[in-house]
């Protein structure tokens, strides 16, 4: 839980505390409209329409049907029939928190925001945001408390600031941690079998390698990206998680600055000396290293569970006989394969300007938005079957930009739920059992079935992410260690970036052998003395409140 810093954050003080003290002056809460209880309904309808601004970025999908616009399309129609309620954009920005600053400083704030974790709590730290603790506990639809719910504590405890809920959280789903994503044809033309191990990874990597697999004279055993973090399965294996806030001995510390980070770097530098690890990672483009997997060079590569929808599903294009399988590895010596959960604020927080005289109406909104995006009850579905001609023009089935509000929230375990739906539906053989937005998943795993790589990539890459991918990011070997902090101090604004780019560097030279091992000794002092040490300092403080 937070508390309501004491820092002023805002760089120009003196004006903006004038101008809050002008606003406050304003808001005169005996003067807004008393809320009844018809109101708080989460589906209740107003009499007279009730209207709100909100501020949004300029580079939203343009996939509307002819004649619609951001404010009014069939998603936005929706909400404004059953409940009425409508949004009118105040502005379109490319730099929402440079546009929130200023806005802030001038008074000028639009009734809604989607604002970053360091803008929310400036909004808090001025008391320029409405607590909605009363709205989400009486307003919130069923299902938004179901999604919520499916995080625990730890979504809503972001946005919570002396107990008092300030914000509706956007989620970053769980489950996203790098798999190895593995040439199944290629361990069967070896005569190996799928890794477990380290010494399996690196083992099978020396076998394609070895007898060139490929048949290229160019095999390469692993391929990453040019981020040595990349490599984040191979650290969880030797219990060290760079790059992330953890709990150690009752305190939080940084990840990176761990012995156990020494142990896989060693690892890594003597994997890259003998040629299992792409000697050219660190300086491939991301099209230089998906053309090594497409062309069939390569043998292994991490990748979250969403591979298919990258370009890598164009490698059977190259070769129709390619068989690419997701496998939870290395695992530790527990025999666990561990991942640190991702922070479950995922692109922002939504918050209601403090005098807005209807902070209900936000929540009706989202409530009804959510409904439509993800077709959580049969009004939402029905609506849209009435009105097949008004639906969005392109196959996104996620895209949320035209939406009142466009935030995205799902369940912390959207993956596993997804994968059973589409299994239970392709064990009962009847596709009507799938939910709405899952049906083109169902059909490219029929497809897949009935066909094999004799099928389209982008159908490949649906049935290689949502059946492949999805199973496996859900593997019962699975242990997620949670974070122990998430967020930015006062001192990361200033140094955190030095830094950062003193980690990586560090850590590119160790594994290519441009720096012996030790120098990773004198990396963690260098961190500690430049700014470090104090950070570390703010993040205890900070997790303790």
């Amino acid at each position: 839980m937070k508390k309501r810093s004491k820092m002023a954050t805002l760089l120009i003080g003196s004006m903006l505390m004038a101008v809050i003290s002008g606003c406050n002056a304003g808001n005169n809460e005996s003067a807004q409209p008393e809320i009844s209880q018809q109101d708080y309904e989460p589906y209740g309808k107003y009499e007279t329409p009730v209207e709100f601004t909100i501020g949004r970025n300029t580079n939203h999908v343009n996939n509307l049907p002819a004649g619609d616009t951001i404010e009014n399309n069939l998603a936005t129609r929706y909400v404004e029939d059953r409940v009425n309620v409508k949004a009118k954009v105040a502005w379109e920005t490319d730099d929402m928190d440079q546009k929130l600053s200023l806005s802030m400083t001038t008074g000028d704030l639009p009734d809604v925001m989607l604002v970053s974790r360091e803008i929310f709590n400036q909004l808090v730290d001025n008391d320029l945001i409405a607590d909605m603790t009363e709205v989400y506990e009486k307003t919130a639809s069923e299902g938004v408390k179901n999604i919520y719910g499916s995080y625990g504590d730890l979504l809503l405890n972001q946005v919570k600031v002396d107990g008092k809920i300030m914000g509706l959280p956007m989620t970053n789903i769980g489950n996203q941690h790098q798999l190895l994503w593995v040439r199944k044809d290629w361990v069967d033309k070896v005569g190996a079998k799928l890794p477990e191990s380290v010494e399996d990874v690196w083992n099978l990597a020396r076998a394609f390698v070895e007898k060139d697999v490929s048949g290229t004279g160019k095999t390469v055993g692993m391929v990453m990206d040019s981020n040595a973090m990349n490599f984040t399965p191979v650290f969880a294996a030797h219990g060290a998680f760079p790059m992330n806030w953890i709990q150690k001995d009752g305190q939080v510390e940084y990840g990176s600055v761990q012995p156990e980070v020494k142990q896989a770097l060693t690892e890594l530098s003597a994997m890259y000396k003998e040629g299992l690890i792409d000697k050219q990672f660190a300086v491939r483009s991301n099209e230089e290293k998906e053309a090594l997997v497409i062309n069939g060079q390569a043998g292994m590569v991490f990748n979250p569970w969403w591979i298919g929808y990258t370009n890598y599903k164009d490698s059977i294009k190259q070769d129709p006989e390619a068989v690419w399988v997701a496998v939870s590895a290395p695992v530790d010596e527990s025999g666990k394969f561990k991942t640190i959960r991702q922070d479950p604020v995922g692109g922002g927080i939504v918050v209601v300007k403090k005098d807005f005289a209807h902070p209900e109406a936000i929540m009706k909104s989202v409530n009804l938005t959510t409904d439509f995006l993800y077709s959580l009850t049969e009004d939402a579905i029905n609506y849209k079957k009435e009105h097949p001609d008004e639906l969005l023009t392109d196959a996104s089935r996620w895209n949320n930009d035209p939406t009142q509000i466009p935030m995205q929230v799902d369940y912390d375990d959207v993956l596993k739920r997804y994968y059973d739906d589409l299994i239970k539906a392709d064990e009962a053989g009847d596709a009507s059992a799938v939910q709405e937005d899952r049906v083109v998943s169902f059909k490219a795993y029929q497809e897949f079935k009935e066909k094999g790589n004799a099928i389209d990539a982008n159908t490949y890459g649906e049935y290689l992410s949502r059946i492949e991918g999805q199973r496996e990011a859900n593997n019962p070997n699975l242990e997620v260690i949670p974070a122990g902090f998430y967020g930015t101090t006062e001192t990361m604004k200033l140094k955190w970036a030095n830094l950062q780019k003193l980690e990586e560097e560090t850590m590119l030279k160790i594994i290519m052998g441009e720096a012996p091992v030790d120098e990773f000794d004198k990396f963690v002092d260098t961190w500690k003395r430049t700014g470090g040490d104090e950070i570390t300092e703010e993040v205890n403080e900070m997790s303790k409140r």
